[in-house]
C-alpha cells in the first residue's frame, strides 16, 4: 500500500497506470490550449514563463488511447510513483 503522501497522487493518475511515458519539452496539443497539468499533482506545464511553471516532463506516447502528449507527469511525481504506476520510459 502506498503511503498517504503518495496515495492521493496515485488516485489522480490511475488512468495512466502501465503506460509508456517520454521525457520531453512541453508543447501544447493544439492552438486552443496553452498549458496542461501533471496528471498526479496538478503542477502546471506551459511554454510561457511564470511562477512554478514547468517546461519539461513526462508525456504520454502514441500508444495512449488519447494520443501523444495528451497527459503529462512532472519529474517529481514520475520519480515518486513510477514503481507503483508501472510506468516505463520511451526513447526519444
Amino acid at each position: 500500500m502506498a503511503s498517504s503522501d503518495k496515495q492521493w497522487r496515485i488516485d489522480f493518475a490511475k488512468r495512466l497506470k502501465g503506460f509508456r511515458l517520454q521525457f520531453q519539452a512541453y508543447k501544447p496539443r493544439g492552438e486552443n490550449s496553452d498549458h496542461d497539468h501533471c496528471a498526479a499533482c496538478w503542477a502546471k506545464f506551459a511554454e510561457f514563463e511564470g511562477s512554478d511553471i514547468l517546461h519539461e516532463g513526462y508525456a504520454t506516447c502514441d500508444d495512449y488511447p488519447r494520443g501523444a502528449r495528451y497527459e503529462w507527469v512532472c519529474q517529481t511525481c514520475f520519480d515518486d510513483l513510477k514503481d507503483e504506476m508501472q510506468w516505463s520510459t520511451a526513447a526519444k
